[in-house]
């Protein structure tokens, strides 16, 4: 079963390759046909690109709380260095974001401090300024195929926080909770932000020098987008405060990685 798995799949490929070649023969001998500009040194374009984002979290007593979906639209420009090789760039605006679980405090009703466990969802917004390398193919039919790799510079302009505390009040027999909702929490959020970005995608050309594309990239975030002080934390795992009724902080920061996964669509001049 294994083997005719293998030799239908190989067919198959076999005959999208006759079948783009042939595409290719046929492209170029259409008189009709308006044909990219050989000698273009730039071009532009505009994408939308859905995401699903994340926070990794490195921090003892933080762990991810799961993912947010956004998107980030914008202008692109590039440049040719050579037919199959260009150097991307531009200015997008991007919303994303992520969900935290950690170990705080919280105000009982007594209005004292105990300790809380903490369900964070931020949502943020970047102004993004990525470099890449992109790597062509020549075209197949209308088809040109790209890899593309480099670093994206992004600079947070707006975070949200809505913040769920969940605590055990010592008057209760069950947990107490209450909703923290802040419009602005710039001060939680490192003002800069950078990612690795691999990815890759295909081109359609439609007529001349404008096509549409279709890509997937993965931006895997290297710098730590909290600007929080980490709670020190008692045996059981719960945040410590001391005999002042005062939360007591470690001499570390809290750390945690935004990553996020694009669909990038475009369409370029």
């Amino acid at each position: 079963m294994i083997q005719k798995t293998k030799v239908l799949t190989l067919i198959v490929f076999g005959l999208i390759f006759l079948n783009l070649s042939a595409q290719d023969d046929a492209f170029a001998n259409d008189k009709v046909a308006k044909l990219p500009d050989e000698n273009r040194t730039i071009r532009f374009g505009l994408q939308f690109n859905p995401n699903i984002s994340w926070f990794k979290a490195n921090s003892d007593g933080y762990k991810s709380g799961g993912s947010e979906i956004g998107f980030e639209y914008g202008l692109s420009f590039e440049y040719f260095i050579s037919k199959n090789h260009l150097i991307s760039t531009g200015v997008f605006l991007l919303t994303t974001g992520g969900n935290l679980n950690y170990k705080g405090v919280a105000l009982n009703l007594s209005d004292s401090l105990v300790s809380a466990d903490v369900e964070n969802e931020y949502r943020l917004g970047y102004i993004n300024i990525p470099l890449t390398l992109k790597l062509r193919t020549n075209e197949i039919g209308y088809f040109t195929y790209f890899g593309q790799f480099g670093i994206n510079t992004a600079f947070n302009y707006r975070a949200k926080s809505e913040a769920l505390y969940t605590y055990q009040d010592t008057r209760k027999s069950f947990p107490s909770s209450y909703l923290d909702t802040r419009k602005d929490a710039k001060g939680d959020i490192n003002f800069i932000n950078m990612n690795l970005v691999i990815g890759g995608g295909v081109e359609y050309n439609i007529s001349g020098n404008t096509s549409l594309m279709l890509g997937v990239t993965f931006n895997n975030g290297f710098i730590n987008q909290l600007d929080l002080k980490q709670h020190e934390l008692d045996n059981n795992g719960n945040a410590l405060i001391d005999n002042n009724g005062n939360a007591v902080f470690s001499e570390k920061d809290a750390s945690a990685n935004l990553n996020y996964l694009a669909l990038n669509i475009g369409i370029y001049f």
